[in-house]
């Protein structure tokens, strides 16, 4: 017989309910506030930067087996809980989830553009009590009529460049209504999916279309292509932008997500890789360009600051080899010697689908963006999408 593997230390066992593994900080924490999670069960105050680890914890503790995908339920807002979880994981995509209301509509815009700006693409949006069906089989709009930003083509034009960021496809946009089946479900704990009474038609065909979509973004961003929730959208700052050219490397276009940073702390540089359908590409860059760089952008930062920690060696030499740019110096100027192995040994720690942290022997800590190291070897944004 099949035995389950030992857990780690630390480790536990998520619920499963329905086929479903389950997890939340209800099931383990005593005073969580959960009915029968303890005799002290109260309200769990937790501060931003603790709430944050703690998911991180329950996420990596957790036996979950294998799975074909794993749902993070997070909280409204762009805090610590929901930068942690980008941060420390590679989140597919994210499923945003509104009332039509205007003051709820600021939230998600925010929420969409920070996960955006952290590499989680959105991949759907559901627009919750979208509305009601009375008796008389009417339908009525509390919120007001869908404030989805899928706009009809005619009124492109009156569109502003903010609000086609958050532009998704229109298949990608889902309206649920004020169900009281619904409700008699949750309360029961009876998915509605598995119990698909016929008073709630609508709502399981809009799950169901819902899961649809999203598991085939999900496909097709495992295979490096761009999600059709992202069709019609513009690119701002970059975030959007999947694929770079490299004169060097001549017409391929590599893909952003998958670019890779190393440190090499023996002869002090960097190698970055990048890869296409036509192979890889590697080329090694110095501290010192790395540095100067905006770590969002990538773009050259030519201020003081940036000047004394390379600027100069970049125009100096302006080879393709930055290692032969950096011996070419080091002979020639102390000083800039000496600020490089001060940037020596560095650390560097994926940062979920976002890029790369470097922690700096100066104590400097910075996180990098995958575009903006895919730029430090001279790629070049595409505007495919």
């Amino acid at each position: 017989p099949n035995t389950p593997p030992e857990l780690g230390a630390g480790m536990v066992e998520p619920i499963e309910h329905r086929g479903v593994k389950l997890m939340s900080l209800g099931y383990v924490s005593p005073n969580s506030g959960v009915p029968g999670s303890g005799e002290n069960s109260g309200a769990a105050v937790l501060r931003g930067p603790m709430a944050g680890r703690v998911v991180a914890q329950l996420l990596k503790g957790t036996n979950w087996g294998n799975l074909d995908v794993l749902v993070l339920d997070l909280p409204p807002g762009t805090g610590d809980v929901q930068l942690e979880a980008c941060q420390s994981l590679s989140l597919s995509g994210a499923v945003a989830v509104s009332t039509p209301s205007s003051l709820a509509w600021a939230d998600v815009k925010k929420g969409v553009q920070m996960f955006g700006n952290l590499g989680v693409p959105t991949l759907a949006l559901v627009e919750n009590m979208a509305y009601f069906v009375c008796e008389g089989g009417g339908r009525h709009y509390p919120f007001g009529k869908a404030r989805s930003l899928a706009v009809e083509e005619d009124s492109e034009s009156s569109i502003s460049s903010e609000e086609k960021f958050f532009k998704l496809n229109r298949s990608h946009v889902f309206h649920l209504p004020i169900s009281s089946a619904l409700n008699k479900s949750n309360d029961g704990g009876t998915p509605l999916c598995c119990d698909r009474p016929n008073t709630a038609r609508d709502e399981i065909e809009t799950f169901t279309n819902l899961a649809k979509a999203v598991s085939a973004d999900l496909l097709l961003l495992q295979h490096g292509l761009p999600p059709q929730s992202m069709k019609g959208q513009v690119s701002v700052g970059g975030s959007n932008v999947l694929t770079v050219t490299i004169d060097e490397a001549g017409d391929s276009e590599f893909d952003v997500p998958f670019t890779q940073l190393a440190v090499d702390n023996s002869h002090k540089n960097f190698t970055v890789r990048l890869f296409s359908n036509e192979g890889g590409f590697q080329k090694v860059i110095s501290a010192v360009d790395l540095r100067s760089r905006d770590p969002k952008t990538g773009e050259k930062d030519n201020s003081e600051d940036a000047e004394s920690f390379g600027g100069a060696i970049s125009r100096g030499c302006g080879g393709s080899s930055t290692t032969q740019m950096i011996e070419h110096h080091v002979a020639g100027d102390n000083s800039k010697a000496k600020k490089k192995d001060n940037m020596f040994p560095a650390k560097v720690t994926k940062k979920g689908n976002y890029g790369y942290e470097v922690e700096w022997a100066d104590g400097a800590v910075i996180i990098y963006s995958l575009m903006s190291i895919a730029k430090a070897v001279g790629g070049k944004p595409t505007h495919n999408n």
